[in-house]
């Protein structure tokens, strides 16, 4: 049962665009005791199917750049596949690590930042 409220939170995360691992990694190794680079192989594995859903709901409403989103996607695509054979070759606790000072940076960074609205 936990592992399915974890899947339905992470999903609602991504939906949001705000990133389910930040929710489903922790979750995974700290309560279910998931070794952390299978943690983050299932994360990015159920990345695909929660980010087609909310891609196909955000092109209904018109709000993808297209240009803008392919050049994202290239840097994307070759930082992917850079980052997890880096991820491979790291120990487990030191890549917990790096994940818990990003989610702790991006958390600081979100209550002390105030973007600018474009409207």
């Amino acid at each position: 049962m936990f592992v399915t409220i974890l899947g339905l939170l992470s999903g609602i995360l991504a939906g949001l665009a705000v990133g389910g691992g930040t929710l489903l990694v922790p979750g995974l190794v700290l309560i279910q005791g998931t070794p952390q680079h299978v943690a983050q192989g299932i994360s990015l594995f159920i990345f695909l199917p929660t980010s087609v859903l909310a891609i196909l709901t955000h092109l209904r409403y018109g709000n993808i750049q297209w240009k803008l989103a392919a050049k994202l996607a290239i840097g994307g695509v070759i930082g992917s596949f850079l980052g997890a054979k880096l991820a491979l070759t790291l120990q487990p606790t030191l890549l917990r690590k790096i994940f818990a000072v990003y989610l702790i940076a991006m958390g600081i960074y979100q209550l002390t930042v105030s973007p600018k609205q474009k409207h």
